[in-house]
């Protein structure tokens, strides 16, 4: 907690281990600006590119945070990431807030990892396939599903619906119960089993499906072109 003049009048055990400043330094109550002097010393803050840079980014955090509107993530040099939020109070009291966030960037990171690896896997297979949550929101789709059934709009997963799938799915499709069935199936948490068929496009392509449950009410839905069936030609002279 900072006063209106914007020197420290609080602060808890947790600051010394974020900062490195010892409580002897902090309890002399120092002003904002010689705490980050000392913080950017201890290498726990962002490293600016130049001093005059930063001090003018000193400043302008104070005042930012001064009104609400302070907000920030700073990347350490050690790599350790760090959440910095600034509430003032009516009086002209300020809160500083600082937050280690480094295991849930490094966990988001992963978890993104591991996202944009599933999706160069499936983009790797000729089959079609959707992924619905138990809610019925569409969560992964590939190349291959795109090629078949159109390119899905920017920032679509995670908004489109089983039943917004299946209507353009059947206005490209003959008429056939495995559309029904498949809305019928997805979401359902009871014991599912996997199961198929085919359906014939508009375009005269037959198409095979398979519809696989997945764990925690997940399904795949996968499509894949079936070769063309050409007719024996026939002989001439024959009966």
């Amino acid at each position: 907690m900072f006063d209106r003049d914007r020197h420290l009048q609080m602060f808890n055990p947790s600051l010394c281990d974020l900062t490195a400043l010892s409580p002897e330094f902090l309890g002399r109550k120092p002003s904002m600006v010689s705490i980050l002097d000392s913080m950017r010393n201890r290498k726990t803050v962002p490293e600016p590119k130049d001093w005059k840079s930063w001090r003018r980014q000193i400043v302008e955090m104070e005042r930012a945070a001064a009104t609400g509107r302070y907000e920030e993530t700073w990347v350490l040099p050690s790599g350790r990431t760090y959440r910095v939020t600034g509430r003032p109070y009516p009086d002209g009291e300020l809160a500083l807030m600082i937050e280690d966030i480094s295991v849930e960037v490094s966990r988001s990171q992963r978890y993104r990892a591991d996202l944009d690896m599933c999706q160069a896997v499936i983009d790797m297979s000729d089959e079609a396939i959707a992924v619905f949550a138990a809610s019925g929101q569409l969560v992964l789709s590939n190349a291959a599903y795109a090629a078949l059934w159109g390119k899905l709009p920017d920032g679509s997963v995670r908004k489109l619906g089983i039943d917004q799938l299946v209507s353009l799915w059947r206005s490209q499709s003959a008429p056939t119960q495995l559309w029904s069935d498949l809305l019928g199936y997805v979401g359902n948490m009871g014991t599912r089993q996997p199961w198929g068929g085919e359906i014939r496009l508009v375009d005269g392509r037959l198409i095979s499906c398979r519809i696989t449950p997945l764990a925690d009410g997940a399904t795949l839905a996968g499509f894949r072109i079936q070769p063309t069936r050409l007719q024996p030609k026939a002989v001439a002279g024959s009966a």
